[in-house]
């Protein structure tokens, strides 16, 4: 509760606002037949039992207690609508009440307490996903891949100074049976790693003298996480980078080592797994099984019920080493000899943001020697053919074309500069409406310089461009979030989708516009939709729990997609579109709430830009 840090100006405006109820055992203090509460309730003494939510389905709803210091009914307050369940005293009760007129007041008086209500959406969120977890075999799952990697470490880090023999080190290893070695200074920080995979390439192959110091055949530098990083994060890094061990430190030292096998443990589908058959594959016909067996890990962690952001993460991380490696394979077969280029990916990808049912929208950066004509003809047969590649692994083709293989979307870097300048400079709405999805490109494989240097002379066109900026703001304002006046939600009022929402159209890309123009007026170079927020954020003055909110709001819809595509199938239509209707009641509400974060972001961008 946040009656403790609140300011004293408007603890005296509640405590003269208060008054006491007393409730005997047994009575219903609210009630959804009711209405809007009478008042915002904190308890003084007694306990209240909240009923389980009606209409709660494929789920073990159990009832929730309060006792003194607690308090109910925030969210009815803030929504103006009835509470969702009867509250019921339990014992003699009693409760500090503040009648709800007096509730927006409270709100404008106390920043503490605006935001403690804000959080409200948050905690939601945590129920929903709970709710998730509840409903799968898989929770217990889930909850250890959430687990600190502190807490995998079960044996203290087995290190050595850096000039010990290699001899002993392989003693060593072998004696206290472990896969590492790591290599530390006389502080404990980490100079390097050895590992028992490094044995036949760096040791038996390679002759070494086994006299001569471990640095000399370590791994220097290795990639680390910090002790309170999660088991997901290993496993996302493991995955992305190909290795097999990371060490975990706790500031200044290194405190031990979590292996593939440990998370394997905890996996039931192995993203490592998944990463190695990626990079082993030779043919496409190989990719074309990893892909399926990605979709298969995306709805298998889905009904794990873990969180959007890290499963659209882990997917989009998945599907860049697919393209990586059939980018490999099919570059083998031309000549491609003296040309620089670098693939790009636009739209969800290049966001950072695919879900299990995306289709492909990339391009090509190039430079060269030669005219950027010539170099184009020599690119378009291997952009043409990763396409029809990507296409065979279940990455439909772009239905408006936007793909490497077209020769409007394989450009040299001066092209797509010029390219960009147009679209910076055309007042034209229209060709705003084709153009902002190449703005949240990024490079995927190839020469990066070139994508880097595309990214900063788009920042340079549109930093300080206030017209341009206004105009992209004008087109994030173009579809209201699908929030009613006499009802919850707008939906289709006719066809086969009657009844439902676009939660791409009208619920995702409301939050990813809007960051869109927050992230270039800031100059914030990153694509993914939360990290432009939350980076922009700071930048433009926007207070952290504002954007935490949104953020939470935009990973809500993004979960609602994943689970409609995992009901539905990736390829059934209307895969983006749920039923309000058919929700439980936690969701609708947090969905509601969801939209009205995307109307709040709205509202901010009509407001900093007059519109």
């Amino acid at each position: 509760m946040p009656f403790a840090q609140m300011e004293a100006a408007a603890l005296d405006f509640l405590a003269r606002h208060l008054e006491l109820g007393y409730y005997a055992e047994g009575t219903v203090i609210i009630d959804p037949a009711q209405g809007v509460p009478a008042a915002f309730y904190i308890i003084q003494r007694g306990s209240v039992q909240v009923v389980p939510f009606p209409g709660m389905q494929g789920t073990r709803a159990q009832p929730l207690n309060l006792g003194a210091g607690e308090s109910f009914s925030v969210g009815a307050l803030l929504e103006r609508r009835a509470v969702t369940s009867p509250y019921l005293a339990t014992a003699d009760t009693f409760c500090y009440e503040l009648p709800a007129a007096h509730f927006p007041e409270l709100l404008q008086r106390s920043p503490v307490f605006a935001a403690f209500a804000t959080r409200y959406l948050a905690s939601m969120l945590r129920e929903s996903r709970r709710l998730i977890r509840m409903g799968s075999s898989s929770a217990e799952e889930q909850q250890a891949m959430s687990r600190p990697l502190a807490s995998l470490i079960g044996r203290s880090a087995v290190t050595c100074p850096p000039q010990t023999p290699v001899g002993d080190v392989l003693k060593t290893m072998q004696d206290r049976k472990v896969g590492s070695m790591l290599v530390v200074d006389g502080a404990g920080a980490l100079l390097g790693i050895f590992t028992r995979h490094d044995v036949l390439d760096r040791i038996a192959l390679a002759r070494c003298d086994l006299a001569q110091p471990i640095s000399s055949v370590m791994t220097p530098n290795p990639l680390t996480l910090p002790a309170e990083a999660s088991a997901w994060e290993a496993a996302l890094l493991i995955a992305s980078r190909g290795i097999r061990h990371v060490p975990v430190h706790d500031g200044a030292r290194v405190i031990g080592v979590v292996t593939e096998r440990d998370l394997f443990a905890l996996q039931r589908v192995s993203v490592r797994a998944i990463h190695r058959t990626v990079a082993d594959a030779a043919s496409v016909d190989e990719l074309r099984h990893a892909s399926d067996d990605i979709r298969r890990l995306g709805r298998s962690l889905l009904g794990q019920g873990v969180a959007a952001e890290q499963l659209t993460l882990i997917i989009s991380t998945l599907n860049d080493a697919l393209t990586r490696r059939l980018l490999e394979i099919e570059s083998r077969r031309f000549d491609l000899h003296g040309v620089r280029w670098c693939w790009l990916a636009f739209g969800s990808e290049g966001r950072y943001e695919q879900t299990i049912s995306t289709d492909q929208d990339n391009g090509l950066v190039f430079e060269g020697d030669a005219a950027p004509d010539d170099l184009r003809q020599r690119l378009l047969p291997l952009a043409q053919a990763v396409n029809r590649g990507l296409d065979s692994c279940g990455f439909p083709l772009c239905k408006g074309n936007i793909m490497a293989g077209n020769p409007r979307w394989c450009l040299s870097l001066e092209e797509w500069r010029q390219q960009f300048g147009r679209w910076v400079a055309d007042t034209d709405p229209q060709a705003l409406l084709h153009a902002v999805i190449f703005f949240d490109f990024r490079a995927l494989h190839g020469e990066e310089a070139l994508a880097r240097s595309l990214r900063a002379h788009l920042l340079d066109l549109t930093r300080n461009n206030s017209r341009f900026q206004r105009q992209l703001a004008q087109y994030a304002l173009e579809t209201p979030p699908p929030l009613g006046l006499l009802s919850d939600f707008v939906t289709e009022d006719e066809g086969e989708f009657r009844g439902t929402i676009d939660l791409k159209k009208s619920g995702a890309r409301l939050f990813a516009d809007a960051a869109r123009v927050l992230a270039l007026a800031a100059g914030v170079a990153h694509t993914n939709t939360a990290q432009r927020l939350r980076q922009a954020g700071p930048a433009l003055n926007i207070p952290a729990s504002e954007i935490d909110g949104i953020v939470d709001g935009f990973f809500f819809l993004q979960g609602l997609r994943l689970r409609a595509q995992m009901d539905m199938g990736p390829a059934a239509a209307g895969v983006n579109r749920i039923r309000p209707d058919h929700l439980n009641e936690v969701d609708r509400r947090i969905l509601k709430e969801s939209l009205r974060q995307a109307r709040k972001l709205q509202s901010r961008l009509a407001l900093d830009y007059r519109l």
